[in-house]
């Protein structure tokens, strides 16, 4: 998740602590009424994950629905957040040292999703999917082909806007952007 405008938020002293709370409580909400769990918050950054307590088939339409849910929320505070959803196999537990243990998740889905998320940033979608999301999610949750990233090796990845989301690009600026080639390190 990434908070459009947070460094204001942070110099803004008498509301930093009652919005960032609000902020938290709705993530929290959005995450758990879909059947996921996170990893402590970091300013304005969450990692959500579903499929590790409890299974579901639908986890990649959960995490959408908890995303547009999220959006939804934050509008009505008036913040502007942009989410990315990826999926694939992961590793998570309680990781770290000794000293300092955290539970997390790893795998190659979180740079994925990092990816994704500075795109969403750079660019006025509201929420961003990877095609390991999108070939999972129901027919109903309206996608549409959004960038094509170079991943290197003649490989390439697609990343999908969920039609629906608050902050949709127009088809104008879509055309412009398939004229473009956009890479992300």
């Amino acid at each position: 998740m990434d908070i459009a405008g947070f460094h204001m938020l942070l110099q803004n002293e008498s509301t930093l602590v009652s919005t960032h709370t609000a902020v938290i409580q709705a993530t929290s909400q959005a995450i758990q009424a879909h059947g996921g769990l996170s990893t402590p918050f970091a300013g304005d950054k969450v990692l959500a994950f579903w499929n590790i307590r409890n299974l579901h088939s639908d986890h990649a339409a959960r995490c959408v629905a908890a995303a547009q849910e999220l959006q939804q929320a934050t509008h009505k505070l008036g913040l502007v957040v942009r989410l990315a959803c990826t999926g694939g196999p992961t590793t998570f537990g309680s990781m770290g040292t000794k000293t300092q243990r955290a539970f997390t998740v790893m795998g190659p889905c979180v740079p994925r999703g990092l990816v994704l998320q500075k795109l969403a940033k750079l660019i006025p979608f509201g929420i961003l999917v990877d095609h390991a999301i999108y070939s999972q999610i129901n027919i109903s949750t309206q996608c549409r082909l959004a960038l094509v990233l170079p991943l290197g090796e003649g490989k390439v990845e697609q990343a999908y806007e969920v039609i629906g989301g608050l902050q949709q690009a127009d088809d104008e600026w879509m055309y412009q952007l398939k004229e473009k080639v956009l890479f992300c390190k």
